[in-house]
């Protein structure tokens, strides 16, 4: 997919005066606290990958998924995309 990497700007940093230039994660388990803050543009090549669609329809760029929001009974939101990642994969 020649449109990768300008998909991953747009879902993780934006763009315009708003454009995020670092990503920041913080888990809270207990009194336990682990915390990183990394280059956006470190982000998107670590979320990258290969392009291919899951077994359930969703598209797959790397580690993130793209899909169909749903569930809204109808109404126009249903149409809109839901883009999804494990923040936490980046604390390891």
């Amino acid at each position: 997919m020649q449109n990768k990497i300008p998909s991953l700007n747009d879902i993780l940093k934006g763009r315009g005066q708003f454009a995020s230039e670092w990503f920041l994660v913080i888990l809270r388990l207990e009194s336990n606290i682990e915390w990183v803050l990394k280059p956006i543009n470190e982000v998107i090549n670590f979320y990258g990958g290969e392009v291919m669609f899951s077994l359930q329809g969703s598209l797959k760029i790397g580690k993130v998924t793209m899909q169909r929001k749903g569930g809204d009974g109808g109404r126009e939101s249903a149409k809109m995309l839901q883009f999804k990642i494990d923040p936490t994969l980046l604390l390891k």
